[in-house]
């Protein structure tokens, strides 16, 4: 699979399709608002803070493409995952 660019990331999480034809189909990563908030929050903060309930495994994908493409560790904290 190729290095994701940062364009490409932002792109697969609105359901779009992607240039370097990164992702799955198999895997998700369209976010909803509230995902996408927290994305926001954790591309400022440097990390990704999972609530204790009520969110899916999208947030994590995308986040973990997305350091990936900055070339930096993901690092997440709470949550159950």
């Amino acid at each position: 699979m190729p290095k994701p660019s940062k364009d490409d990331v932002e792109r697969l999480s609105r359901g779009m399709p992607t240039r370097a034809k990164i992702g799955s189909r198999n895997t998700g990563h369209r976010l909803t608002q509230k995902e996408r908030i927290l994305f926001a929050a954790a591309q400022k903060q440097g990390f990704l803070k999972l609530p204790v309930t009520g969110i899916r495994s999208n947030v994590l994908n995308v986040y973990k493409l997305w350091c990936e493409a900055q070339g930096r560790e993901c690092i997440v904290k709470g949550g159950s995952k």
